[in-house]
């Protein structure tokens, strides 16, 4: 803000278009941009996302973001990849995706429309809605996922036959419980994800954050068991990639490899389980984001996409 206060100077970006510095009144008025350096990123058929609202089980409503491919032909049903934020407390904003999220640009851009829903749990709309799945993992917060799913399939936009689920660490645990509870999804994809509640506490780097949710494993071990996607894995028959950091500290590598060692003794041949070697909990080298979009994507063009 200038010394008087009369403008205001700042970043601003969204999903669809590229960051850019903006000036404004000092009230936040008359926005405008001022600034060009990404302007090569405007002649991309980047999709302008959609925004709704679904009422969940319970009438709690639940808000969208809705990425179409932008030269889908119109009226058809297209595959659609669900992608659960990382937390639970952690939200999907309006802003430019970069490194791991350009999953979303990039999968949109191979055809595939992209749901991201801000489930119970998430920030940015009241401390009782952060708290909603507290102690509750895999509960509620599931059946928002599936609430947000029929949603779209019911405004025409999804081919209920060909979904997918995703995302990383508590995103990686939602699509790894999702494939215990239900069969509806073709692929999934685990990436840092968690699969039993009371070993991750126990190896974790910190686990006060487990504990806010769920007390201690010692004092509380019932919950841990019945919010573990572990407890259930005998009932996935999803094709399921999971994806893991060697060096994760957050979301152990033992998570994954516990996940994945069950899924090749009741899912064999359709399980894959890929470490990226010095990587913590995200990706940061080059190779590894790479090679993280594309394996993901081959895995749902595999799964999802009726001719490759």
């Amino acid at each position: 803000m200038s010394p008087v206060g009369s403008r205001l100077a700042f970043v601003a970006s969204s999903l669809h278009r590229a960051p850019e510095i903006w000036l404004a009144k000092g009230d936040g008025s008359e926005a405008r941009g001022v600034t060009g350096v990404n302007a090569a990123t405007e002649r991309l058929p980047l999709a302008a996302p959609e925004f709704f609202r679904v009422p969940s089980f319970d009438g709690l409503e639940i808000e969208c973001a809705l990425l179409h491919p932008p030269n889908a032909p119109t009226g058809s049903r297209l595959p659609l990849v669900t992608l659960i934020h990382g937390g639970p407390t952690g939200a999907w904003l309006n802003e430019t995706q970069t490194g791991m999220g350009n999953l979303t640009r990039f999968l949109v851009a191979r055809g595939y429309a992209v749901l991201l829903p801000n489930i119970r749990g998430s920030t940015g709309y009241g401390h009782a809605f952060v708290e909603a799945n507290r102690a509750d993992w895999g509960g509620r917060d599931f059946k928002d996922v599936l609430a947000c799913v029929d949603a779209v399939i019911a405004r025409g936009v999804a081919d209920a036959d060909r979904l997918a689920i995703a995302g990383r660490s508590y995103g990686g645990y939602m699509a790894a419980w999702a494939v215990t509870q239900t069969q509806r999804f073709k692929a999934s994809i685990v990436g840092a994800g968690l699969s039993d509640l009371a070993a991750e506490f126990g190896t974790e780097d910190s686990p006060a954050y487990d504990e806010w949710f769920f007390g201690t494993p010692y004092e509380n071990l019932a919950a841990y068991t019945r919010c573990s996607p572990i407890t259930f894995v005998k009932n996935v028959r999803t094709p399921t990639l999971i994806l893991h950091g060697e060096r994760d500290e957050v979301d152990p590598l033992g998570q994954g490899q516990q996940f994945y060692r069950v899924l090749k003794r009741y899912l064999p041949g359709k399980c894959e389980f890929a470490i990226y070697p010095r990587a913590g909990h995200g990706l940061r080298e080059e190779k590894h984001l790479v090679d993280y979009l594309e394996r993901s994507a081959a895995w749902l063009d595999k799964h999802l996409m009726t001719a490759p």
